[in-house]
């Protein structure tokens, strides 16, 4: 113990505390959203390329117990991509499909939430889906708060903003006691690339 410690009556012991004054740790987007997102019950299935993400989901659709006519989307490209059926916005009930397929707006990390819009969901709401949804994202879809995607939204789309703006929730968010049945099972795949 040095002169000091023996006056103002310090300890031996190392103290690693860091300082108020320097600046916060950044966490990357992706693990910061990863943590948020799996603390609340989603799965994060982080895919380097297409092909990677076409052996994951058919994981996911063994995982599930069920075959690719069991899982629809939306979504002309991702039903071709995928092999799936492709269900026009008001030809059937969604509720028969035991998942869905779909794109997001954007990944929000500080949340974990995922943001979709009628580009997504059409006009339907989130109860009128199976209770498991496979989100497919790419890394430049993830953004830090809602307030970034909304930023993002309105520079993507100009004048024409979207409707029907909302977010997944997953089974382990707090519950409110308003919507608590839609709370889904969320598997994300999220693509290191863009694919179109």
């Amino acid at each position: 113990m040095g002169i000091w410690g023996k006056i103002f009556g310090g300890t031996n012991e190392n103290k690693s505390e860091k300082s108020p004054y320097l600046p916060a740790e950044i966490v990357p987007l992706e693990i910061s959203f990863a943590k948020n997102f799996t603390i609340k019950g989603g799965r994060f299935l982080y895919c380097e390329t297409p092909a990677v993400s076409k052996v994951t989901f058919e994981k996911i659709c063994a995982d599930l117990n069920c075959s690719k006519v069991d899982v629809f989307s939306l979504d002309k490209n991702l039903s071709s991509r995928f092999e799936i059926p492709f269900v026009y916005q008001n030809s059937e009930s969604l509720i028969s499909y035991k998942a869905a397929l779909m794109n997001c707006e954007y990944a929000i990390s500080n949340t974990g939430k995922i943001l979709l819009s009628e580009h997504q969901i059409k006009h339907f709401n989130l109860s009128d889906f199976p209770n498991t949804i496979i989100v497919l994202a790419t890394l430049n879809q993830l953004v830090s708060d809602v307030s970034q995607g909304m930023t993002l939204l309105k520079n993507k789309y100009g004048k024409e903003i979207p409707t029907n703006i909302t977010t997944l929730k997953l089974p382990g968010e707090e519950k409110n006691n308003n919507n608590d049945n839609n709370a889904k099972n969320i598997y994300l795949l999220l693509e290191d690339s863009l694919i179109k």
